[in-house]
């Protein structure tokens, strides 16, 4: 069974014991949606009747790989073209781990299961589309400082290539007349 098909069995099984509860939206049902590789991880997104979440299995390499159901909870920052996300981890016997980052909960918005995969759908072209990228404050401030720092490595540059230029020796009234073939002639006869 592939990862997605785990996880899709597993909110189903979740789903039926949730049913009762007031966040349920009865009118939508689990789908898995778009999922496809990115950088050697399984991206897309997962919609139940309580929530939408874009969910990110993880590449062998990442740190994150091996942990087990005792991380559940833990956060880190999933970096995409769109920008940064803060995922959730989370795990389940079927599926083993993965990273959630909420959409929409609960789900009393979607009216019927047409539009919360419709949504999710759109949700997918636009994590990967860099022009919906919406920086943090952070990233900004890193971004500036970046820059900064690149605009002093300029000037240190422009100003050790100044320092470095030998500068002319201050020609005499007779050395500027004589196109500073006197100073040689001085600098000789000395």
């Amino acid at each position: 069974m592939s990862r997605v098909d785990a996880l899709h069995t597993h909110f189903n099984s979740v789903a039926q014991r949730m049913a009762d509860l007031p966040m349920y939206n009865a009118a939508l049902e689990v789908a898995c949606v778009g999922f496809q590789p990115y950088a050697e991880r399984e991206i897309g997104v997962l919609v139940t009747p309580w929530c939408m979440n874009l969910t990110l299995f993880p590449a062998e390499s990442d740190n994150w790989a091996a942990w087990s159901g005792t991380e559940i909870g833990n956060k880190q920052m999933i970096a995409l073209p769109s920008g940064q996300y803060e995922g959730i981890f989370g795990w389940s016997e079927l599926t083993g781990g993965f990273m959630s980052c909420s959409l929409f909960s609960p789900m009393f918005e979607f009216a019927e299961q047409v539009v919360a995969l419709e949504t999710a759908e759109a949700v997918m072209k636009a994590v990967f589309d860099s022009a919906n990228e919406a920086p943090t404050d952070r990233q900004h401030a890193l971004r500036e400082q970046k820059a900064e720092l690149e605009e002093l490595k300029k000037q240190q540059e422009a100003e050790a290539v100044k320092m470095a230029t030998p500068k002319p020796e201050k020609l005499s009234r007779r050395g500027f007349l004589t196109g500073g073939f006197a100073r040689n002639d001085e600098a000789a006869s000395s």
